[in-house]
């Protein structure tokens, strides 16, 4: 009947409608893919028909088609923000629980990623960035299925090595005059970090513990003995506080002849903590000079783990990574997958896409390789979604559904007409 015809245009422009309403919807979604409707019209025949004179009974929706053309590509800055410029889906493994068996990937074109707490690559959704394993000139070592990883990028990298010595070059003053607070030489009171009137000068020096941790520790300097006729020899004492506990000195005593010039002991003084950790305070380039205390240099022997500074990714996916002021390290190639039969795939939402039957398996490989798009970095896919095209095909679609109605209107008109001519 003409109704059901009317019926199935009415059907059909709402799916119109719908399809194009979602891709005006996510005109601004990082990597949509937009769809469109499509339909075939609807013939029923017998072989008694007669069919230069049969008439078609509508229209059928046949399926809602994703279009993968390119999207625009715009730079964002940030390094993990990535765009494939080409063929090609980003692998990702959705976040489980800890006890779950591995999930199936997801596929995505948006690649908005950043590092989680524990340094992984991860989605605004959780889900991990896979990539394949590489060597020291960043080579992928395998493509082999099931071997691709998480991307993980460390935030720090190497062992921490505690201090244990601390070289310290310091000029001392040979006038009384600049011994900032000490009362008297030698002090009359024993030496007390909180009461400078028990020691000359301080200066801070850099301390590392076995953790790789910065500990707060200074060296203080007293003046012990004043050059005499008899004896042109200066005398000074060294005392190292660390963490606030004013260490043992095995050795703390200095002694300058009359240049300057240290003559009494080695310079490596020795200090022991009550933990019993012990402590070598090299001062060897310490001379006296007619000028008030001043640091020359500072080093020490340990270090914390070093920071990331750096993160960059090449056009092959690959991802470096710099820790301090070292060159960078390859940490991963990021992996990527096609498919024969993309338009099949089952679409997640969030951008993201899992593959059918019909879709095929997966096919994976590197950016550049033949078939595969290549990977920019510090930039976005924008959707593939045109929205002055989608806003004209919208007025077209609803002027089709107008019309199915206006058809269906006309086909209630004449079954009343047909009613009123039997009564």
């Amino acid at each position: 009947m003409s109704i059901n015809t009317a019926l199935s245009g009415l059907s059909a422009a709402q799916h119109d409608i719908a399809a194009t309403s979602h891709n005006i919807a996510n005109v601004g979604t990082i990597g949509f893919r937009g769809s469109r409707a499509e339909f075939a019209d609807v013939f029923n025949s017998s072989p008694y028909s007669i069919s230069r004179t049969a008439v078609g009974s509508g229209v059928q929706t046949l399926r809602t088609a994703m279009q993968f053309s390119q999207g625009s590509v715009v730079a964002t800055g940030n390094t993990l923000d990535l765009a494939i410029e080409g063929q090609g889906f980003f692998a990702t493994e959705p976040a489980v629980g800890p006890n779950s068996a591995k999930p199936e990937p997801i596929y995505t074109r948006a690649g908005a990623f950043g590092l989680n707490a524990q340094g992984v690559a991860v989605n605004a959704s959780g889900q991990k960035l896979l990539a394949w394993p590489v060597s020291v000139e960043g080579d992928a070592l395998s493509q082999v299925p099931g071997s691709a990883t998480p991307l993980t990028i460390p935030l720090t990298m190497g062992s921490p090595v505690a201090t244990s010595t601390v070289a310290l070059s310091v000029d001392l003053p040979t006038d009384d005059a600049m011994l900032g607070k000490q009362a008297a030489v030698p002090p009359a009171a024993a030496f007390d970090p909180a009461d400078p009137t028990t020691y000359a000068a301080v200066t801070a020096v850099p301390i590392f513990d076995a953790k790789g941790n910065a500990v707060e520790a200074a060296a203080y300097f007293i003046k012990t003995a004043n050059p005499t006729p008899g004896n042109p020899q200066t005398g000074w004492s060294v005392r190292l506080v660390v963490a606030g506990e004013p260490l043992t000195p095995a050795q703390g005593d200095l002694t300058f002849d009359a240049t300057g010039a240290l003559s009494g002991g080695t310079g490596a003084l020795s200090f022991t903590a009550a933990s019993g950790i012990g402590y070598t305070l090299d001062l060897t380039e310490t001379e006296l000079a007619d000028r008030s205390f001043e640091v020359n240099t500072v080093s020490q022997d340990g270090k914390s783990a070093s920071a990331l500074t750096s993160l960059e990714v090449d056009a092959s996916g690959t991802v470096w990574a710099a820790y301090g002021a070292g060159s960078p390290v390859a940490m991963g190639q990021v992996v990527l997958v096609t498919f024969a039969n993309p338009q099949a795939l089952r679409q997640l939402g969030a951008s993201g896409f899992a593959a059918t039957a019909d879709s095929g398996q997966p096919v994976a490989g590197t950016a550049g390789d033949s078939g595969f798009g290549i990977i920019r970095a510090g930039a976005l896919e924008h959707a593939n979604v045109d929205l002055t095209e989608e806003l004209v095909h919208l007025i077209t679609a609803q002027r089709n559904y107008q019309a199915s109605a206006k058809a269906m209107e006309t086909s209630n008109s004449l079954m009343q007409t047909i009613m009123n001519i039997r009564s």
